[in-house]
């Protein structure tokens, strides 16, 4: 356990009840999660959690000029993901008649969405929009085809986790808490940090 949850870690996962119930409750413990963090010292990182504690991932102990530049990688691929995340927190919205966003744990339901996007043309021509985003352009000209490839670019980004396979079945994973934080900083800031100082900044509240 000790050994995969650090592979896990420094490969950038985000290790929650949901990607991972076992390995979580083992961070959970106190003197498990000092242990890991003890070991990840030596590489000059830490253990961090989200906001919530709903996620656990990798940190940076110091910033030196790697870190910073590790920083603006994983903050670039942020910038990815902003746009598209927002836009489908807002359609699940939608789909799902309820005022409130996603959190980690809600359940989503291929059939259930797929009904409610056929049965409403607004949200049809939303769906298609998403493949002016570079990784969620598909070949599939139909409703069922784009929402897979949303729901399975969303998986591989670490956003869902595919729960039941026969039914396809989805949980929205912990890492949605780190967004929303990452989401909190980015307003506070009013800008996506890439300078020194803000970069700075970033790992206090980030990382």
């Amino acid at each position: 356990m000790f050994d995969q949850l650090l592979k896990r870690l420094l490969q950038g996962e985000f290790i929650c009840q949901i990607s991972d119930e076992v390995g979580f409750r083992y961070l959970q413990d106190p003197e498990q999660a000092s242990q890991v963090d003890a070991f990840l010292s030596r590489l000059d990182y830490r253990l961090s959690s989200t906001q919530n504690q709903l996620a656990f991932y990798v940190g940076y102990r110091t910033l030196d000029n790697n870190a910073r530049s590790d920083i603006r990688k994983v903050f670039s691929q942020f910038r990815i993901e902003l746009q598209p995340v927002v836009e489908w927190l807002d359609m699940m919205m939608s789909c799902l008649n309820d005022d409130a966003s996603l959190s980690p744990g809600d359940t989503l339901s291929f059939a259930a969405l797929l009904q409610a996007i056929e049965q409403n043309q607004a949200l049809a021509d939303r769906l298609q929009r998403f493949a002016t985003f570079k990784d969620f352009a598909s070949n599939e000209d139909s409703i069922k085809g784009r929402l897979e490839k949303l729901l399975s670019t969303l998986n591989k980004w670490g956003y869902l986790s595919l729960a039941n396979k026969d039914t396809l079945i989805y949980q929205v994973t912990g890492k949605l808490d780190y967004f929303y934080q990452a989401l909190q900083f980015i307003q506070e800031n009013e800008q996506i940090p890439i300078e020194q100082g803000e970069t700075d900044a970033l790992q206090e509240s980030l990382f």
